[in-house]
């Protein structure tokens, strides 16, 4: 009986022991989410958080300071009385200085940001909160070192290091976009990507094709789209968000809804987004050239077009649109080892007019009754089956395939003319990669990968008497069923020298086929079709180096290339007034060798200054010249002579520039943000490379509480003079302003803007904001649609 009371008198004081410890949880201000590993550290106590975010508190004395500290976040400072009474828990903010973020297409797998000497910038959902983009070229535009170019306000092109359109990646949950009719001109493309399905978007700045192949000559943009939760328990993890917002300047509609349902082993998700926009309004403040003083309205069936004087020249008649977009995904994990991954996106749009052409004159008359896109259709569908376990040959492997389905069309009708014309284009694409990962020893990790993918190219066109209803087949853009494949292997090699100075190597051997033949009943070309051949080896080599915790130091050699695409080699296109772009079988692959070098110093988490500097040689540049190959300096097109032009390869380019960025936190509320970008760059000939941008940069001052989100923000940019203008953009005077001497230039601008976001409670958040605070009239650099003037934006979010 003694035995038995000493006994049950030990349970009794155990339990009183447990119920005595006082505890604290750590979590995530934004998410929510428990913060793991962060130190709570006092004068005479340490201890740290469980993968639960939860820590004891019975070393700490009820008065003493106790300092939250994670490399990830802001430092905290309370006390345990003052925890106990705040229902033990602790909130932490995110650093938006610190070194150590997390990416992942680098090397296709998760690396800290400090083990690798790219430049990358990553955005993340509650960015895109933040700012409402309209549409994800206007999201990446919020970033540094991007600048955003629109023909049309169903559009956006970004520029990246002096390049754009076919020169720079865009990659999909690790499937290439870049198809075999992305062409050298701006694209519009990026819009097909839904901003509110996105889980994480990464940029790859500098050339990528070691890991990505052709194309990756400016930068990776690498979005990864929502992907399905699994539950941790037996319960089923549900989740999902409305969204909803407006938009004054345009009258934009958009709605947005997904949800996630997952249990242990399964789970799923969908998504889906629709927009829709009226017609844009431009600034009050600004140059006069910018206003659209009449257009032209469509008679088409009846009649004799007019031209109608604009009763708002503010008004940018024809350019609203709509957009949809779908996402579904199903996931299985069986075990630890095995995760599978069945993916379907769609993307599509209504009409979009192609504003540019629309404000063209002819003489003193407007050229155009009708240019527009028809709708832009993309379709992806992919499986990917994901395994870790440690192995001879790797520790994990990634089996990725995938098939789009892409089409998209030009309409256009000259003013009085009875002819519509209708060209279509459709291609497939199949695509298989797998790639693999191998940690070697505790200092050297392996990465490799097999890459494929076939194009196939449909192209028709046809025209249409919208009097007589007669229709006759004309030239197509392209050589219809054309053809395009590549097929690479690739490796990349980290080492850890020391725990200050990081080792990486790669390299990449990538094989390309382009066949095609030409229609002899529209054009007498001097050769029959094209069937080309080329190959490339690219590498890179990076070192990292820490001289102190706070700082690192990154300096990058890199190459890439771009083989030419069916665009490049076979289209038969007027790419402006007077002007038509001819093939050129004989164009060669372009090559890029790039230098530079990065310095990060992050100070006493409050400051972190980024500097970076680069210098790309470019050889063999495909430009786009007078040719000689057709035997005659012009040739009909549609009805008008056209001096002929084609891509030729240039002896050489240079591009170089720099980007500085500067975050500093007054405490933990308030901080600011300012960065910068200057390019410059020229080819062989001493002519300015066309998508250089001026010099661009913005400046931010943010507070961010428990529950307010509010951002003060200048966006500026230069001017870029007449002969600072490539002679692409020299031979549109309609999209510049008139210098003293009749030359068109790009003048400088500046805007002042305001985001908010207010969380009412954990379910409902709601969204403001007021752009372009001032009104101000501009056009940024190369684009067609001029900018909203003053454009209230209000949205709200509910999470379910």
């Amino acid at each position: 009986m003694k035995k038995f009371n000493l006994t049950f008198f030990v349970f009794l004081l155990s339990i009183s022991a447990v119920i005595a410890q006082s505890y604290v949880r750590v979590i995530n201000a934004k998410t929510g989410n428990p913060v793991e590993h962060a130190m709570l550290i006092s004068d005479h106590f340490l201890t740290q958080t469980d993968n639960q975010g939860r820590a004891k508190l019975d070393g700490f004395l009820a008065e003493e300071k106790i300092l939250f500290k994670h490399s990830s976040y802001i430092p905290y400072v309370s006390t345990r009385q003052k925890i106990e009474t705040q229902s033990r828990t602790v909130l932490l903010v995110e650093s938006p200085v610190r070194l150590n973020e997390v990416v992942v297409s680098v090397n296709r797998w998760k690396q800290s940001k400090t083990e690798i000497p790219h430049t990358i910038k990553s955005i993340q959902p509650e960015e895109i909160m933040h700012y409402n983009p309209q549409t994800t070229a206007d999201m990446l535009g919020t970033k540094s070192g991007i600048f955003i170019q629109k023909s049309q306000m169903g559009g956006g092109s970004p520029m990246i290091r002096g390049f754009a359109a076919n020169r720079v990646l865009i990659m999909v949950d690790g499937i290439r976009m870049n198809n075999a009719i992305y062409r050298s001109g701006n694209l519009q493309n990026v819009i097909s990507v839904d901003a509110q399905s996105l889980q994480n978007t990464e940029v790859i700045f500098g050339p990528g094709s070691v890991i990505y192949g052709s194309d990756a000559l400016g930068g990776v943009m690498s979005f990864n789209t929502l992907s399905p939760k699994l539950s941790t328990d037996d319960n089923f993890e549900t989740f999902g968000k409305i969204y909803a917002r407006f938009s004054s300047a345009n009258f934009e509609k958009s709605s947005h809804f997904s949800y996630n349902f997952g249990g242990r082993k399964w789970a799923s998700v969908i998504s889906a987004t629709y927009s829709g926009f009226d017609d844009l309004t431009m600034g009050t403040s600004g140059p006069h050239e910018y206003l659209r003083p009449e257009y032209v309205k469509d008679a088409s069936y009846s009649g004799e077009d007019q031209i109608v004087q604009n009763s708002n020249n503010r008004k940018q008649v024809y350019t609203g649109y709509n957009q949809f977009n779908l996402l579904g995904k199903l996931r299985f994990r069986p075990n630890e080892t095995v995760d599978i991954l069945l993916s379907a996106q769609h993307s599509q749009t209504g009409d979009i007019p192609r504003y540019d052409r629309l404000i063209e004159y002819s003489g003193n008359e407007l050229k155009y009754a009708r240019w527009y896109y028809g709708p832009q259709k993309w379709t992806l569908l992919s499986g990917r089956l994901q395994l870790e376990k440690e192995m001879l040959l790797f520790d994990k492997a990634n089996l990725l395939l995938g098939y789009q389905d892409y089409t998209e069309s030009r309409h256009d009708r000259k003013r009085n003319n009875d002819v519509l014309r209708h060209r279509t284009e459709n291609v497939n694409v199949y695509s298989a990669n797998i790639d693999f990962g191998k940690n070697i020893d505790s200092k050297s990790d392996l990465f490799y990968g097999l890459e494929g993918y076939f194009n196939t190219v449909g192209s028709t066109g046809f025209s249409e008497n919208l009097l007589s209803g007669e229709q006759q087949t004309i030239a197509p853009r392209y050589p219809n069923n054309s053809k395009y494949s590549s097929l690479a292997a690739y490796y990349s090699f980290k080492y850890s020298i020391s725990p200050k100075i990081i080792f990486q190597m790669g390299s990449r051997f990538t094989y390309t086929h382009l066949e095609g033949e030409f229609d002899t009943d529209y054009y007498q070309f001097p050769f029959d079709g094209f069937n080309m051949n080329n190959s490339a080896f690219n590498g890179n080599l990076g070192i990292v180096w820490h001289p102190a915790t706070d700082w690192q130091i990154n300096i990058h050699g890199s190459t890439g290339f771009r083989s030419p695409n069916i665009d490049d080699v076979a289209k038969v296109f007027d790419s402006e007034p007077g002007t038509v772009v001819v093939p050129n079988p004989g164009l060669k692959p372009e090559y890029a060798r790039n230098m530079e070098l990065s310095l990060i110093r992050s100070y006493q988490n409050k400051v972190k200054v980024e500097l970076t500097g680069f210098y790309t040689w470019l050889k063999d540049a495909m430009v786009r010249r007078a040719f000689d190959g057709l035997g005659q300096d012009s040739i009909l097109y549609d009805g008008e002579m056209s001096r002929v032009e084609a891509l030729v390869n240039a002896e050489s380019a240079t591009i170089y520039g720099t980007t500085l960025n500067v975050d500093y936190l007054f405490n933990n509320q308030w901080r600011t943000r300012h960065d910068i970008t200057i390019t410059k760059g020229e080819d062989s000939e001493g002519f300015p490379i066309r998508h250089v941008p001026p010099v661009f940069g913005s400046s931010h001052f943010i507070f961010e509480g428990p529950k307010l989100y509010l951002d003060l923000y200048f966006n500026y940019n230069g001017k870029l003079n007449f002969e600072d203008l490539a002679p692409d953009e020299q031979d549109k005077p309609h999209l510049y302003v008139p210098d003293e001497n009749g030359n068109p230039y790009s003048p400088s601008w500046w805007t002042a803007n305001i985001k908010s976001n207010y969380q009412i409670n954990s379910k409902l958040t709601l969204s403001g904001g007021l752009e372009n605070i001032f009104n101000k009239r501009y056009r940024p650099y190369s684009s067609g649609v001029v900018s909203s003037g003053t454009n209230f934006v209000i949205s709200a979010l509910l999470k379910i």
